[in-house]
């Protein structure tokens, strides 16, 4: 067993980054039919990439436990996604594109609040601190209300624009329950039970009935319950494919590359969309 044991392939961080990386890539090649407009292949491409996200999101959390400076790791994230979100909206305006996705604030807002939380639990002895701690996890949901409320009264255009800034956390990729999946990892800290939590929220994704979700009436909540619902469709079930790098993870850094995401992830995706765009 213990031979057997030490052939077993390991990933240490930067392995599983590139990994998710190229099933990223391939996601997005099937998304935009950059070189073939086979159903089947595309489909294929698509499965394969709903890797990338939980190993994203699993880097994420990793990355919070040994970064230096939490606080500097946030305000990377938050300023990453608000120029990722600036060039996105640029491009739609230019091309007619409905929207290109963004996972960023997903990634931000799962960091901001592991750090309140731990803020809170660090200092809970202290009314201030603990103050500070639970306004980093309320205020962020005022966003939501300010969504729904900008929008029923018609001024869209104002939440356009401060959305850019101050994204709600029930609107961002993959909706609030990946931020929420990033949180539990974090504070359970065990391979196995997050690995457990991860494939019932996978097999949540294949049970679940679509149409369930629109017979609801939810009223102020049906954006959010929408933004969740959007995790519930298609092929993401097979996120669960993800399962075995997270086990294999040997919990060492490797290569020190922590911008090749930040930049490799926006072009990319722009690169693939003008292929198709003016092919």
């Amino acid at each position: 067993m213990d031979n057997f044991s030490k052939h077993i392939v390991r990933f240490n961080a930067f392995q599983i980054k590139i990994i998710a990386l190229i099933t990223m890539t391939l996601d997005h090649i099937g998304a935009y039919q950059t070189f073939t407009f086979s159903r089947e292949i595309n489909d294929g491409l698509r499965v394969v990439g709903r890797i990338a996200a939980p190993l994203f999101l699993f880097m994420v959390v990793e990355g919070l436990r040994y970064t230096r400076s939490k606080p500097k790791y946030i305000l990377r994230l938050y300023i990453a996604g608000i120029v990722i979100e600036m060039i996105n909206r640029i491009l739609s305006k230019a091309t007619g594109v409905f929207e290109f996705g963004n996972t960023l604030p997903t990634f931000f807002y799962t960091a901001l609040f592991v750090f309140c939380i731990e803020y809170i639990c660090n200092n809970w002895r202290h009314i201030k601190s603990v103050c500070i701690g639970v306004c980093g996890l309320v205020i962020p949901f005022t966003f939501f209300a300010l969504n729904v409320i900008l929008l029923e009264q018609g001024y869209s255009a104002a939440w356009y624009f401060i959305s850019l800034f101050f994204p709600s956390p029930c609107n961002v990729d993959y909706s609030i329950l990946f931020v929420l999946l990033g949180v539990a990892w974090y504070f359970i800290n065990s391979k196995m039970i997050n690995c457990a939590v991860f494939a019932v929220l996978s097999l949540a994704c294949w049970v679940i009935p679509g149409s369930c979700f629109f017979t609801m009436q939810l009223g102020w909540f049906r954006p959010a319950f929408f933004n969740v619902f959007s995790l519930f469709v298609s092929t993401q079930w097979c996120m669960c494919l993800a399962i075995p790098f997270m086990l294999l993870y040997n919990g060492e850094k490797g290569r020190n590359l922590k911008y090749l995401f930040y930049v490799y992830y926006p072009i990319h995706v722009y690169v693939l969309f003008f292929i198709q765009f003016f092919r």
